[in-house]
């Protein structure tokens, strides 16, 4: 076979050299377009589901939400491990796949399944959710937000409250626009909150229930549609506006009226600004607490190309945001990709020189030489071309297998 096979290169040279042409291109133009990692993406096919029951105890969790949720997900094919973690007011339910499963199709299955599995679940704030399509290396990009008090106007409220709320509202949503980007999570600060702290001797007073007043509340925060009206020749629509947008519309909210006088919300209860409880807190330098953000890489994306565009929407948002807000990357990964496969190029071609070193010492022929050097590119440029076809991105080792194996040869 291999008899005939070199027997052909010398009958029809011209063909060899069309075919080593094109090997030689199709290999340079899939390393440009193949994903660029630091290290190989080894983890496994996977889709968490989040559920929150606020208030509630593990165990409660664990009974009412966490089981049936595992439940419904067995029997889902190709299906080879069901893992959760019940806490206090979350449920994290991991369903691993078989390593040939589509991530978009395992998602789909267990998103059908979840959606069957709610009628067993309790009333919730929130519907359970999936979790981002990631990994567990997609963590790529993480920056925090800084103000400079004497330049920033917080609106009365605390700075990293203001500065969380900026992230959350204006920051996240311009990220989650770059290509290749899925998630951005937001750390630190406080979540802010209109707290209503009910006085119970003012709703024993005007005779108020408890149910009354979340009803009321309830009811005046939401815009409703009217249809239209038709004037004339025109048709005018009819709009019910009645959305809070400000901590004076709330505190006016009417609960009841008693003897012809309205009783609003400021005068059973308290209202004010207030923050989530949180179970955390984010330092830069263990000297000041801040507000950070993690931006989780789309999964199979290449790494080099995200943290490039997201360089670019950096520069853009920080146009928008107000006087005295800085927005400062601390940690990706491209510094680390880039030595990673530095490293890989410079050991290839350290190889590749040493190889036609020995082989012109030995052989004493430069044209003998050059033509047994020419064939290490050519079959590094061959193992790129099936790393492309199996979906295996450039890294420490799959570089470095290559390197190796050139060093071997």
């Amino acid at each position: 076979m291999i008899n005939k096979l070199v027997e052909s290169a010398l009958r029809f040279p011209g063909m060899v050299i069309v075919a080593l042409v094109a090997v030689f291109f199709l290999g340079i133009y899939k390393y440009q377009h193949m994903p660029v990692d630091a290290f190989p993406d080894i983890s496994p096919v996977m889709v968490p589901v989040f559920a929150e029951g606020h208030g509630m105890a593990p165990e409660e969790i664990e009974r009412l939400i966490t089981y049936p949720i595992e439940s419904a997900m067995n029997g889902l094919p190709n299906v080879k491990q069901i893992k959760s973690t019940s806490a206090f007011g979350m449920a994290v339910i991991y369903v691993y796949f078989e390593d040939d499963v589509d991530i978009y199709f395992a998602r789909q299955l267990v998103s059908e399944r979840l959606t069957s599995a709610m009628a067993e679940l309790p009333e919730m704030d929130e519907p359970p959710t999936l979790g981002p399509i990631s990994s567990g290396l997609g963590q790529i990009f993480i920056y925090y937000l800084k103000a400079d008090a004497e330049k920033v106007n917080t609106e009365g409220k605390d700075v990293n409250t203001w500065l969380r709320e900026m992230n959350d509202w204006v920051v996240k949503f311009q990220l989650q626009t770059v290509p290749g980007v899925t998630e951005v999570l937001s750390m630190g600060g406080h979540v802010l909150q209109y707290q209503v702290k009910v006085n119970p001797n003012s709703l024993r007073r005007y005779g108020v229930a408890l149910e009354d007043l979340v009803s009321s509340i309830r009811d005046n925060n939401r815009n409703v549609g009217g249809q239209f009206l038709v004037l004339g020749s025109e048709e005018h629509q009819v709009r019910g506006v009645g959305l809070i947008e400000e901590l004076e519309e709330m505190q006016n909210i009417p609960v009841k009226v008693s003897s012809g006088t309205p009783v609003y919300l400021k005068d059973v209860a308290d209202v004010d600004y207030g923050n989530e409880i949180r179970r955390g807190v984010v330092t830069l330098n263990g000297e000041q607490e801040v507000v950070s953000g993690i931006v989780m890489k789309l999964y199979g994306e290449n790494t080099s190309d995200v943290i490039e565009r997201l360089y670019e929407k950096v520069a853009e948002v920080q146009k928008t945001l107000p006087e005295g807000v800085e927005l400062v990357p601390y940690y990706e990964q491209s510094e680390l990709v880039e030595k990673a496969t530095v490293t890989i190029k410079m050991a290839l071609f350290l190889g590749g020189t040493l190889v036609l070193f020995v082989l012109l010492v030995f052989l004493g022929n430069w044209r003998t030489a050059c033509i047994v050097a020419f064939s290490l590119p050519v079959c590094a440029l061959v193992a790129v071309i099936f790393m492309d076809l199996k979906d295996i991105s450039a890294n420490l080792m799959s570089l470095g297998g290559i390197a190796i194996g050139i060093d071997r040869f």
